[in-house]
């Protein structure tokens, strides 16, 4: 009767197995969602034909090259919707994006939701220049930074009123755990469970 007992409590209850196993079918679609986020961010040279075709397809990008010897802060925006606003980032930073000196970076944007328009290249919060969108490479050269014409003032409200990090992204990553944990206890327990029958 006591082995009994023990073989129940080291089976864990059923309905604590078919809880983990319904909180993971539940949150997996979270799980998806982060790895097309995680697809999104690598370049397209580092994925398979049709995947790299299916994650970019309405993906543009542009290549901003640094050849002043201090450090820039870009920013993608678009007017596509009227007023102008900082086209969002796959990536942590969503603003102010460092660029060091005698390198380049490349920047992503959607091509149809959000056209580029031009980019926002600020040597401090408050000293910011324009970078139009208008070179048929999409690869830009910044040799001096007094080229640039200054930024408009509206587009300096929206660069500023864009947070600089994007923590939804954490919030995310952090959630798409949930199904992975849940899964993993669920496994645990079936087998913890098997000695026991």
């Amino acid at each position: 009767m006591n082995d009994s007992a023990q073989n129940k409590d080291r089976r864990g209850p059923r309905w604590l197995r078919v809880m983990l196993l319904a909180v993971a079918i539940l949150t997996s679609p979270i799980l998806c969602c982060t790895g097309s986020l995680v697809l999104e961010a690598l370049p397209s040279s580092w994925l398979p034909g049709p995947l790299a075709f299916a994650t970019t397809l309405f993906e543009g990008e542009v290549r901003v090259e640094n050849k002043t010897p201090q450090t820039l802060y870009l920013t993608p925006m678009t007017t596509a919707y009227g007023e102008p606003v900082a086209i969002p980032q796959t990536t942590f930073r969503q603003r102010d994006i460092p660029l060091k000196p005698q390198s380049s970076i490349t920047l992503k944007y959607d091509a149809a939701d959000f056209p580029l328009e031009g980019i926002a290249v600020c040597k401090t919060k408050d000293d910011c220049r324009l970078l139009p969108a208008d070179s048929p490479t999409n690869v830009y050269e910044v040799h001096t930074y007094e080229s640039l014409t200054p930024l408009d003032p509206t587009w300096q409200v929206a660069l500023q009123s864009t947070p600089r990090y994007n923590y939804i992204l954490l919030f995310v990553i952090a959630v798409s755990l949930i199904p992975i944990a849940s899964f993993a206890a669920w496994l645990y327990l079936n087998r913890r469970e098997r000695p026991a029958t």
